[in-house]
């Protein structure tokens, strides 16, 4: 399987680790990043995306096991969102793909504490991981400094 099909999937499901937290916009009171955090954040980041990316491949491998297709589950995820749209989903394809969710809320909970923890280990709040990675979106000198850090 691709790893686009992965992001399909999970982009579907709407499980990216970390939600909406990682994407948090920083608050208007964030402070500087110290160079000490640059290190913090840029040690966290790279075990984050590593168990995000396992997280991912355990999430397509649940809905493969449960016997659907990822573009069948893709179809199947479409249609529970827009309540508008009908489905042409069978009762048993309906029994598999609620069985998969579960599956997937499992290990995306797994996954969300371990990265947490690696955060908090590391010496970051998750709070203050979640500003940085804001800060990282609209300050091109932070994202250079980052990035030194993580090819060193």
């Amino acid at each position: 399987m691709t790893y686009s099909k992965k992001i399909t999937v999970l982009s579907l499901v709407g499980m990216f680790i970390l939600g909406t937290a990682v994407l948090a916009q920083p608050t208007q009171q964030a402070e500087k990043v110290s160079d000490r955090e640059i290190g913090q954040f840029a040690s966290s980041l790279q075990e984050v995306q590593q168990i995000n990316q396992q997280a991912q491949e355990k999430m397509v491998k649940a809905v493969e096991d449960e016997g659907l297709e990822v573009q069948r589950f893709n179809e199947i995820q479409q249609s529970q969102q827009a309540p508008d749209q009908s489905s042409d989903a069978t009762e048993k394809e309906l029994t598999m793909y609620q069985a998969t969710m579960e599956k997937l809320q499992i290990i995306q909970s797994s996954a969300q504490q371990e990265m947490e923890k690696k955060i908090t280990d590391e010496g970051l709040t998750v709070m203050r991981y979640q500003e940085i990675m804001g800060m990282i979106q609209s300050d091109p000198n932070l994202q250079q400094k980052i990035q030194k850090h993580l090819e060193e």
